[in-house]
């Protein structure tokens, strides 16, 4: 007698996607590497990411943060920084206008020719990384903070990528 299909039979994604049922839930730094590789003559062998699977998890970061910093930015952001003060209006814009110009800095660099297929090495990224915001900065204390703290992550993960894989001289 066969088996009925509902509902109750799809599969579960965390018990059968990559990494199988001992992968970590939710990500673990900024890719899911799964579970660990078999143990061979003692020594557990190291599961190596190729690189295009980092640029691929970097666009896709890239991606949320930029559509997140749309939503905050044109909505309830820009309702915020019409309410502010001059200077700290000033402040917030800039950064905001930062957020913009890191996200695609990084998406040219990600996109570049050469950084398409299987990659080797890649050129570096023209964009310098930036000190922290200021603690005191009007940003951090609204649901804008994370965001442009997640840009600055992005880049320097680019830049990161880039220092440790481009070309020797």
């Amino acid at each position: 007698m066969a088996k009925s299909s509902s509902s109750n039979d799809a599969v579960d994604p965390a018990h059968h996607g990559p990494g199988g049922a001992d992968a970590p839930s939710g990500s673990v730094g900024n890719v899911n590497l799964g579970s660990g590789g078999a143990v061979s003559r003692g020594r557990k062998s190291r599961r190596v990411v190729p690189l295009r699977d980092h640029l691929d998890a970097l666009y896709r970061d890239t991606i949320a943060v930029s559509e997140a910093a749309r939503r905050w930015f044109d909505g309830p952001g820009r309702l915020w920084r019409e309410e502010l003060p001059p200077r700290p209006r000033l402040a917030a814009s800039m950064e905001a206008l930062g957020v913009t110009t890191r996200l695609l800095a990084v998406m040219n660099w990600l996109l570049r020719p050469d950084h398409n297929g299987e990659v080797t090495v890649l050129g570096p990224i023209d964009c310098p990384e930036l000190p922290p915001l200021p603690a005191d900065h009007p940003l951090l204390a609204t649901d804008g903070g994370p965001i442009a703290l997640a840009s600055r992550k992005v880049l320097a993960r680019a830049h990161q990528l880039a220092a440790l894989n481009g070309e020797t001289p």
